[in-house]
């Protein structure tokens, strides 16, 4: 993906990589053989199929929350119940694999149908209109512009979920990382799992390409922001697509540490409690 020229705006930058995130995966998946669509993703209990499935029924309802936003209602569909945080991840996932059952057949011209009105959405948006806001189930009330930077954490993921069936080397769009970096605190935030507070917190030290982060998890809570901390438990160092990768349950710390993937120094089982407490969703 090409770099962001100066003319243009973040979010249509943004859109861009989005709609071509989607073109991407589509020739993709045009090529996949009937025997490639049944074997297991990376995505924990999904076939190739049912990750499709996923990518194609949210962006239908993406369309139909940017719509209603539009419209000046942010608020939940007619008639739904929020379910059992613990029980949504569970929930949504067999949705995703009945959806795929339905699909049987229709997957392309699915995701064909399902990203051309989403894209339509997009079109509608331009200027101050982008801080509209929008619903959704697990962040409630969002700006149509999150929900775009939303729809690339799920392509980008997703497509290397994909790829990586078939692909030992699959690696993430170099388009949508810095997008994803972005999201990095927004996204642990949203799969914490809160543990009992503990004795004392625990600190973590991420060099990320140039940058560096730094994390204090308090086992009800955690903060993250750039910086050093000065004593940190554990320190983890590794490309920004590695980092990715790791805060995505996409790459193991004991994978990644043995492959050289992630270099890690302290106490290698605080590694350990953070994909415990950063369980994904």
């Amino acid at each position: 993906m090409k770099e962001m020229p100066s003319e243009t705006t973040e979010i249509e930058y943004r859109v861009g990589v989005a709609k071509q995130l989607a073109a991407d995966i589509r020739t993709y998946l045009g090529d996949l053989t009937a025997e490639q669509w049944e074997l297991p993703s990376a995505c924990a209990e999904w076939k190739v199929r049912d990750v499709v499935s996923h990518l194609i029924g949210g962006a239908e309802r993406q369309t139909e929350s940017m719509e209603r936003g539009r419209g000046g209602d942010s608020n939940p569909p007619a008639g739904f119940v929020p379910p059992e945080p613990a029980e949504l991840s569970v929930t949504n996932a067999q949705r995703d694999i009945d959806r795929s059952n339905q699909l049987e057949g229709h997957f392309l011209e699915s995701f064909d149908a399902s990203y051309e009105k989403l894209h339509q959405q997009f079109d509608q948006y331009g200027g101050d209109s982008w801080e509209t806001l929008a619903w959704h189930v697990r962040r409630g009330a969002m700006t149509a512009a999150a929900y775009v930077e939303l729809r690339i954490q799920e392509l980008a993921i997703h497509d290397y979920d994909i790829r990586s069936a078939f692909q030992p080397d699959a690696s993430l769009h170099s388009g949508c990382v810095p997008v994803l970096l972005d999201m990095t605190a927004r996204w642990l935030s949203m799969c914490f799992r809160p543990s009992d507070r503990l004795p004392r917190p625990v600190a973590y030290r991420f060099d990320v390409g140039s940058e560096t982060y730094r994390m204090i998890v308090t086992g009800d809570q955690f903060v993250m922001e750039p910086g050093k901390t000065p004593q940190a438990d554990v320190s983890l160092s590794a490309s920004e697509e590695n980092y990715l990768l790791f805060t995505y349950g996409r790459l193991s710390a004991a994978d990644g540490v043995a492959s050289g993937k992630l270099v890690a120094l302290g106490d290698l089982g605080y590694l350990d409690r953070f994909e415990a407490w950063f369980k994904g969703l």
